[in-house]
């Protein structure tokens, strides 16, 4: 059976069981609400093109409306008995489309679309890399794709009963997180995991849950136990507990500018050390320099002047910041004591065919505006992260939850700098935890100027290096 064949006949199982699927789909309806908080964090355009790939009976599709407002809709499932439940029920804002059509060869459809989004359904491709990069074949240019699906260990637990009766359950083999990469270049994003266990009053409920929303926990083509073989799974699936997990992968990308080479340097903190790091990045890669928004400038100099400084950079290398205020509060506190007015959305990268270090203000949720964080910055600008961080107490914490912020937000990290005394445990740590390279180290210095900051850049790996090493990694690039 081929691909196409093969899709179809899932579809038409899924057909046979859209007027009951919602009454045993909670691990569906759990996966589409923390699928649409992820989405409603990206910097949609007013009223976005939206294609949501096997819309199913609309569980995804209410979430998003209800956090989006008006859009475009086109919704898509391989199966028409689907399609025809999800239009009977309440329809979101904008206009909507249905389509009957098979998300992974999507050849019909026209592209140009600022949202792809699809909730446990392309776990059911042939190749999901290839399918996913069909899909993002799609995307306006910065256009998001975002996606839940099935990740490997799901069914562990019926695995287990099956193992311990000498038989083999047949379950889809589901991919690893890091190994979801969508095949097609200039996109930045990542995959983040998390399990989901659900309850089962015994083994049999379990199975019928599965057939109520159309699946199987064996893969397409694997037979069937007999009526005694299965007696001993489900005996040994209740002795266990009659629970399963549910592996999911939450994959965000970002379809890019892929002429644009740099970084934006950000920290799990303020006063991390954030502008030494950009100094040594913009002399190690040769780098123009731009701070977006400065605070605290009656306190102390601008960093573009200290950046200046320390990484010799000449006048044209540096950019002005397109908001420059007072006092060392957040721009969003600083600006009031001014008059003035601030829009994160304004915020337009300088033009120069050089690579761009950009640094932030603080950390990631700094507010810029009434409406915007750092991270809404970060991410509209579409670059990867350098993350600052402290090397000694306090930093595992920090660092895996400014990680797990990017990650949410399909936001690729090329790396942390920790800056402080060497913390060989903290740097491991790190690095294990936060799937993430630790690209220096930078001890206390006796004298922070041009020459240590030109001894420091020496060890930095060149900026084609880096970037080379995120698209093949598990983080971003051409996956995440």
């Amino acid at each position: 059976m081929n691909g196409r064949a093969r899709n179809a006949a899932i579809g038409a199982r899924f057909g046979r069981a859209a007027a009951r699927y919602e009454a045993h789909a909670p691990a569906q309806r759990a996966a589409a609400r923390r699928l649409a908080e992820d989405i409603a964090r990206l910097d949609l355009p007013p009223r976005p093109r939206i294609l949501e790939i096997g819309c199913g009976t609309g569980l995804l599709t209410r979430e998003l409306a209800r956090r989006l407002g008006p859009a475009d809709w086109t919704l898509t499932d391989i199966s028409p008995a689907m399609l025809e439940t999800a239009r009977l029920g309440p329809a979101p804002q904008g206009s909507v489309r249905y389509a009957a059509l098979d998300g992974e060869h999507p050849d019909a459809l026209p592209g140009g679309y600022d949202l792809i989004c699809s909730s446990l359904a392309v776990q059911w491709f042939g190749d999901l890399n290839a399918g996913l990069g069909r899909l993002a074949a799609l995307l306006a240019p910065g256009g998001h794709l975002a996606i839940a699906t099935l990740a490997e260990d799901t069914f562990a637990e019926w695995r287990a009963a099956h193992a311990r009766a000498g038989l083999d359950a047949g379950t889809p083999a589901y991919p690893a997180p890091g190994a979801i990469r969508p095949a097609m270049g200039n996109l930045a994003g990542a995959v983040r995991a998390e399990r989901l266990v659900q309850q089962h009053r015994d083994g049999l409920h379990f199975l019928q849950d599965l057939k109520g929303i159309g699946a199987t926990a064996a893969a397409p083509g694997h037979q069937p136990l007999g009526a005694a073989a299965l007696r001993r799974v489900l005996a040994t699936f209740n002795e266990q507990g009659a629970s399963v997990t549910y592996h999911l992968a939450y994959g965000m990308w970002k379809k890019t500018d892929s002429r644009r080479a740099g970084v934006f340097v950000t920290g799990t903190d303020t006063g991390i050390g954030k502008t030494l790091v950009s100094a040594i990045l913009a002399r190690a890669w040769n780098a123009d320099y731009w701070k977006p928004v400065q605070t605290g400038v009656a306190e102390e100099p601008g960093d573009t002047d200290t950046v200046a400084g320390l990484a010799q950079l000449p006048p044209e290398r540096l950019h002005l910041p397109a908001y420059v205020l007072q006092a060392p509060l957040s721009p969003w506190a600083a600006a009031p004591l001014e008059d003035a007015e601030l829009d994160a959305t304004t915020i337009v990268p300088p033009d120069t065919d050089a690579p761009l270090i950009v640094e932030g203000a603080g950390g990631l949720y700094v507010p810029i505006d009434d409406r915007h964080m750092m991270i809404d910055l970060i991410a509209r600008l579409g670059m990867p992260v350098v993350l600052a961080a402290r090397s000694g107490l306090g930093t595992i914490n920090h660092t895996l939850l400014s990680l797990e912020a990017l990650r949410r937000r399909g936001i690729p990290v090329l790396g942390v700098v920790m800056s402080g005394p060497l913390s060989p445990g903290n740097r491991e740590a790190i690095e294990r935890f936060g799937e993430v390279r630790v690209l220096a180290e930078i001890p206390p210095l006796a004298r922070v100027d041009a020459a240590a900051v030109a001894e420091l850049a020496r060890g930095i790996a060149p900026l084609a290096d880096c970037l080379a090493a995120l698209e093949g990694s598990p983080e971003g690039g051409s996956g995440g």
